[in-house]
């Protein structure tokens, strides 16, 4: 009997829901207990050790190395809970034909929510409003208002088009840079297409939902920030290696940048000297972005799903990441290298 193993930070009972999902198509299931592999507080041997044999397994952000996957000889299958999938030896992957899939159906409309609610915060400067408010203040000055604004999107996928229409309800103007664009959903919504370049130079608001990659890889610096706007508020529920922190914090003790909203960081957790946490200018969440009640539970269905198509060889199309592994895809292969 094929093994799934859950190493996930979801609570006990949807892991024992989507648990439930595999062992009724035929998988014998592990939920983790030790939250050092939950929190990735373990080296390679360890992972090793403890997934041999193992054939799938359904996972957050923790980092599956070369290293890793090598050893792992019967491990068809790393379904990640999420979109991100930079944590992962994506060539390690496919050369031991393990496919690799995320969960994009399931958590792009929590992510835009959190995105739209920091915007909103920063404009109606809601934080310190509340801290005036408990200091018996009445802190009654006019706010900015978004209706009229420009917000520029960094990569127009699920994520990027739902908070896009968000936007375009409260009669934001929004500008997108995307490689690849949906050209009838940017018709729709009149949504100009323009280069990273452009957008920096127009937009109020930045935020970002592309994914890390060589390419994008500190995308905000201190090269970028030069481009913008003085006072521009930039917005990063994507991944933390999108911007240099370091410029970043520079830009925002300067006023350059005139507020931040951010859900990701270049390391999580954050060490306790970096210096964000001293800027009030800052709105700071634990890479919560995409994890509400809802999310949470239809990213471990989905992951869960995905590992039971790969096993009856139907491949789970615009879930996998590394799709050249589809054209000869059998789950009992047992010729692991390409």
């Amino acid at each position: 009997m094929a093994v799934v193993v859950i190493i996930n930070k979801d609570v006990r009972e949807n892991s024992e829901r989507y648990g439930a999902l595999l062992k009724d198509n035929g998988f014998e299931v592990r939920i983790e207990e030790d939250s050092r592999f939950i929190f990735g507080n373990v080296t390679d041997q360890e992972i090793i050790d403890r997934l041999q044999g193992v054939s799938g397994i359904i996972v957050g952000t923790n980092p599956y190395s070369a290293n890793v996957i090598d050893n792992l000889p019967e491990l068809r299958v790393i379904a990640r809970t999420g979109v991100g999938y930079d944590s992962v030896d994506i060539s390690a992957a496919t050369e031991n034909k393990t496919v690799v899939t995320i969960t994009p159906n399931a958590n792009y409309e929590a992510v835009a929510e959190h995105a739209m609610m920091l915007i909103l915060a920063i404009a109606k400067s809601i934080v310190n409003v509340d801290k005036g408010m408990r200091l018996r203040e009445w802190p009654n000055s006019p706010k900015k208002p978004i209706r009229g604004s420009v917000l520029g999107i960094v990569g127009l996928g699920r994520i990027g088009k739902s908070l896009a229409i968000k936007a375009k309800a409260m009669k934001m103007k929004v500008v997108a840079a995307e490689s690849i664009p949906d050209k009838a959903f940017v018709e729709e919504h009149d949504i100009d297409l323009i280069t990273p370049e452009q957008l920096f130079k127009i937009a109020d608001y930045i935020s970002l939902h592309c994914p890390l990659t060589d390419e994008t890889q500190g995308i905000i610096n201190h090269r970028s920030i030069d481009l913008m706007k003085a006072g521009v508020s930039i917005i990063n529920t994507a991944r933390g290696g999108l911007v240099v922190e370091s410029d970043l914090v520079a830009a925002l003790e300067s006023g350059k940048v005139a507020n931040a909203g951010l859900d990701v960081f270049e390391q999580e957790p954050m060490l306790e000297d970096n210096p964000l946490y001293g800027l009030e200018n800052v709105i700071l969440s634990p890479h919560v972005a995409g994890i509400d009640e809802l999310s949470r539970l239809d990213m471990g269905m989905e992951a869960a799903n995905c590992i039971i198509d790969l096993s009856n060889d139907r491949w789970p199309d615009g879930a996998v990441v590394n799709g050249e592994l589809k054209e000869k895809w059998r789950w009992g292969d047992d010729t692991k290298t390409l």
